[in-house]
């Protein structure tokens, strides 16, 4: 068993098990930066560029148990490698078309692959760490996370630019790509794995009638923080088409958001371990609502970046409370099938957001679609503090 010795403590796992997730997380962001500019420039509107956007979240859903069963039945690492060849597979079909109808299909496979990534991961870290560093370690994970959305997000924009719609859906692929390397190792020598692997278990079923009310709590949270999340991811875009700016500046408007997420995960993680998990994610989520409230002000691109600054603050204090809060609730047998049942409710969200925002843009207005957010969001911390609580040690 680990020894905690903090932070320190987690970086034999920097490549092993962070990296696939921040090449994954990468590809994913210039992905969701890049199709709603690239859709609206082509003349789609708002909805089916948030129709579009929004798939990788669905698909991300409709992998959750399928890749809940295959991590137990052949380990994360064997599953990580598969992901990553879904979503470079599913890159390559976006590159050849920019058609609402190839990319839409293409977007949601590469999105369950990023999915298979995040989960394969997140349950090799569960088995590594104990309880009382697993708030810096998930905070981590979101942290690697925001690092590629910085990344991905920066990058997209000005890949558009410079190389055009399908230069950027291939780039995207093979970012996610250089996670096999990580992964590849330890797929091919299976006895290193954490548990052992194939060797049965309890069901996704199982485990979800076992664990009810915990997979209830922590999903509908879940769902209502994703949702938030990514309908800023597709928002924050279109108010950039809007105000008439280049691909490369709103790449970079989303992505000066994602600095001070990217600053600020040390602290969340460490909130959480020695004050708890809601002294973290109450005023960091009610932060990201109050971002979107400012986005309505907002009328100029120095608006804009204030709000994503706000927005990108809150979301960074929040970096990996929905990891953490997964993992804290998670039964010992059965974890990696416990994970596939709250991220097939989480990740409804990854749908819902995007779809959120496309249909109140495209009939009242951006204006609308912040305010209907910063709503889901608010909703979302009342069932946090009321339904879910405390749930660290």
């Amino acid at each position: 068993m680990l020894v905690v010795h903090g932070f320190r403590s987690l970086v034999p796992y920097l490549w092993p098990v962070y990296g696939p997730w921040i090449t994954a997380s990468f590809g994913m962001s210039v992905m969701l930066v890049a199709l709603p500019i690239v859709l609206v420039e082509a003349g789609s509107g708002y909805t089916v560029a948030a129709i579009v956007a929004g798939a990788g979240g669905a698909g991300a859903a409709a992998a959750a148990l399928p890749v809940g069963w295959c991590t137990g039945r052949w380990g994360p690492a064997r599953v990580g490698v598969g992901s990553l060849g879904i979503m470079l597979v599913a890159a390559a079909v976006m590159a050849s078309s920019i058609r609402p109808i190839i990319l839409g299909p293409a977007h949601f496979f590469f999105g369950g692959g990023a999915l298979g990534v995040m989960l394969s991961r997140q349950a090799d870290l569960t088995a590594r760490v104990p309880s009382a560093l697993r708030g810096r370690a998930m905070s981590v994970m979101g942290g690697s996370m925001r690092l590629s959305i910085l990344l991905g997000a920066a990058i997209g924009g000005i890949l558009v630019d410079l190389v055009a719609a399908r230069g950027t859906f291939l780039a995207a692929g093979l970012g996610a790509g250089i996670g096999l390397g990580a992964v590849v190792p330890t797929a091919r020598r299976p006895e290193s794995e954490v548990a052992p692997v194939g060797v049965g278990g309890p069901t996704v079923r199982a485990v979800a009638r076992l664990n009810r009310r915990p997979l209830v709590g922590a999903g509908i949270f879940g769902l209502l923080a994703m949702a938030t999340r990514e309908g800023r991811m597709v928002l924050l875009p279109l108010v950039g088409v809007a105000l008439e700016l280049s691909a490369s500046s709103i790449g970079l408007l989303v992505a000066t958001g994602y600095t001070a997420d990217l600053l600020l995960f040390p602290v969340s993680g460490m909130v959480m371990d020695r004050f708890g998990r809601l002294a973290a994610m109450v005023p960091a989520y009610g932060l990201l609502a109050v971002g979107l409230l400012l986005l309505l002000l907002a009328k100029s691109t120095f608006g804009v970046l204030t709000a994503g600054l706000v927005m990108g603050v809150g979301n960074g204090l929040s970096s990996g409370s929905l990891f953490t809060l997964g993992s804290d609730l998670a039964p010992k047998e059965g974890a990696a099938a416990y994970f596939a049942a709250v991220s097939l409710v989480t990740d409804g969200g990854r749908v819902l957001g995007p779809v959120l925002v496309g249909a109140v843009a495209g009939t009242w207005g951006l204006d609308a679609a912040a305010a209907t957010l910063a709503g889901v969001m608010a909703l979302g911390l009342l069932w946090l503090v009321v339904v879910v609580g405390e749930t660290g040690p």
